[in-house]
């Protein structure tokens, strides 16, 4: 028998030895492994979730877990906890080599707070998920105050949200945002004495730039407490409600109405017969 036969013989029985000696010790070693202890990381800074918010919700003590047979630890039981809890966005938990459970989570960010009569307050991200507020907590966010359902929850509210916070000078016209029972937006505007009725959340861009055009050219002529409501919500149009419901309805048009300085981009005129009043 050549040295190259005796050679592949022995690197062959070597082979089986190893696929049937190192599995089983794996196995074995795997089924004795313990857990080392935790590691709690967020994935983005929050002042809504801390470290020990996540031990403490999800009732572990991390010096219980130490030392636990880590086949005994439900990886995915405690991920799945995680992703349901109202704090968190996501959540990823893993066993390390060393025996470390991993447990990485991205914190929910509210973007705003709801108050709702008929229940406590609470928080709202991007994607409308609830987050419980508590007292501990305070955030500076826009504040959302209505009736609120299936129909007209308050995620619908947030792009206006989006959009007044990415625009400093309506940010500034803005004081609160509600939302009436019939779905009705309503906003309360930096300027006291009246409120905007700003219907749903279609056409911001033009609802807003038809507001600012009333409140100059028109406003400075009628006087800043001639009405207690402008409603934009429908198009082309801003429909006054007087203050004064004994007012006559007839108005005599400014400089202004008359000449159609106002008018917008789409050539449709704001005043005039778009300015109506009640």
């Amino acid at each position: 028998m050549s040295r190259k036969t005796v050679l592949m013989c022995v690197l062959t029985i070597l082979m089986v030895g190893y696929f049937c000696v190192v599995p089983a010790l794996t196995f074995k070693m795997s089924a004795d492994a313990k857990v080392k202890g935790l590691d709690v990381h967020l994935t983005a800074p929050s002042r809504f979730v801390q470290q020990a918010d996540i031990l403490s919700d999800c009732g572990i003590d991390p010096a219980d877990v130490s030392g636990c047979l880590a086949k005994d630890f439900d990886l995915n039981a405690l991920e799945k906890y995680l992703k349901a809890s109202d704090k968190l966005q996501d959540a990823n938990v893993t066993l390390l080599t060393d025996g470390t459970v991993r447990i990485d989570v991205t914190p929910m960010i509210p973007v705003a707070r709801v108050f709702d009569p008929r229940e406590p307050s609470y928080y709202i991200n991007v994607e409308g998920k609830r987050i419980s507020a508590q007292l501990r907590y305070h955030l500076d966010v826009p504040v959302l105050v209505g009736i609120f359902d299936s129909v007209h929850p308050a995620s619908r509210l947030l792009p206006l949200l989006d959009y007044i916070a990415s625009n400093e000078r309506i940010g500034s016209m803005v004081a609160t945002v509600t939302q009436e029972r019939n779905g009705n937006i309503i906003i309360v505007p930096t300027i006291v004495g009246h409120v905007v009725n700003f219907g749903d959340t279609s056409m911001v861009v033009d609802k807003f730039q038809r507001l600012r055009a009333f409140y100059r050219h028109v406003s400075p002529t009628k006087g800043w407490m001639a009405y207690d409501t402008i409603s934009v919500k429908w198009r082309g149009q801003i429909v006054a409600t007087r203050r004064d419901k004994g007012m006559a309805p007839g108005v005599v048009a400014s400089d202004e109405e008359q000449t159609g300085i106002l008018d917008i981009d789409n050539n449709e005129p704001l005043y005039g017969d778009s300015l109506r009043h009640i």
